[in-house]
């Protein structure tokens, strides 16, 4: 057996090793919460900025880059050598093998980066929330009030002449939410922020993604070509997913409750909206009527980022989007969110929990 071979057979071997863990472990949700989620990730994930964050660029978009282009090149040598009549099979199979090497070793990083904490007991345990149940009036009322938010704080900001944010400092008003947050609850720890442009923003936009987490490097990743107004919610929503919140409904929540402790009027104004549109459309889903009667009390300037934002998300809507939401449906149905990605607007059954609990949102 030649060294490469042996390196090769023990490298598969480590890793099937640590994919069964991950798929055994994946179960105790009480152990991940206790051990990994709270100890070992907050740890490795600050680590991870600390040593990639000082990039003025995205690092982990060049990994998945490089990836990407791996995989895809292993794939092309298989096919090229299917057709090589004088190829052996061992030798036609090789590219896939090294293929399947290269997504394994993925998926158990991914996993033992940050995706057991989709398996975690969350925000619902630690906050002590009961979200399944609530109540239609609770909903309206909801609604109201994150309107009411969302206008006055857009009145604010016009009078101001406050409208557009910059990179840093929609960066830095994030960390301070998080940081008055954590005032609050000290299990909400964000340090060593690491937030950066995407790389692949104007695909992004054709694709459906707004932002995202790269667990290969801690760093979070914003769509900077979308509507301004968008921008600092999503960042806080990323945020989250650094802290160690990786279900999307969570992550949301979080961000949310980090935006609207910030100081910042115009990321609190993101937040609100946003909050809004998820209030909003669960109320559409339940009562048609009633979620009609709340046009009206749309001010101006709300209004105005509304249809930039439905008009943003119309223009951008192609087959490839379609297929990637149909692709991170199954994704996030595997990961425990079983309404896939309608779970986003779960965010508003959390927002009534933690008001029924509380007294305030």
């Amino acid at each position: 057996m030649t060294y490469g071979k042996l390196i090769r057979i023990s490298l598969l071997t480590t890793l099937i090793i640590l994919a069964l863990f991950i798929f055994f472990i994946s179960g105790n949700h009480g152990w991940i919460e206790s051990n990994y989620s709270t100890v070992f990730y907050p740890k490795l994930a600050s680590a991870l900025r600390i040593l990639f964050g000082w990039f003025p660029f995205s690092f982990g978009d060049l990994i998945y880059t490089s990836v990407g282009i791996a995989v895809a090149w292993q794939i092309g040598k298989f096919i090229v050598r299917f057709f090589h009549k004088t190829d052996s099979w061992k030798k036609k199979l090789n590219p896939l093998l090294t293929a399947g090497i290269i997504l394994l070793c993925v998926y158990v990083y991914f996993y033992l980066f940050w995706g057991l904490n989709y398996y975690r007991q969350g925000i619902e345990f630690q906050l002590g929330l009961e979200k399944d149940k609530f109540e239609k009036q609770q909903l309206i009322d909801l609604t109201d009030y994150l309107l009411q938010k969302a206008n006055s704080t857009k009145t604010i900001c016009l009078q101001k002449n406050d409208t557009v944010m910059s990179r840093e400092r929609m960066f830095q008003s994030s960390l301070q939410g998080y940081q008055t947050l954590q005032q609050q609850f000290d299990f909400i720890s964000y340090k060593n922020p690491s937030m950066k442009p995407s790389m692949f923003g104007t695909i992004g936009n054709y694709v459906g993604f707004l932002g995202y987490y790269n667990p290969f490097t801690g760093e979070g990743q914003v769509n900077t070509k979308i509507p301004l107004f968008m921008q600092p919610y999503v960042t806080c929503h990323e945020m989250a997913h650094q802290v160690g919140y990786a279900s999307e409904s969570e992550a949301n929540f979080v961000g949310f409750l980090a935006a609207s402790h910030s100081n910042d009027t115009l990321l609190q104004y993101s937040t609100y909206l946003d909050m809004f549109i998820y209030s909003w459309n669960n109320l559409a889903a339940v009562d048609t009527t009633v979620a009609g009667t709340f046009r009206d009390k749309i001010n101006d300037g709300v209004k105005r980022d509304l249809k930039t934002y439905f008009h943003f998300l119309r223009s951008h809507r192609t087959f490839v989007s379609r297929w990637m939401n149909v692709l991170y449906d199954y994704y996030l149905r595997q990961n425990r969110q079983i309404k896939g990605i309608e779970s986003y607007g779960e965010v508003t059954a959390w927002a009534i929990a933690y008001r029924k609990k509380f007294g305030r949102l």
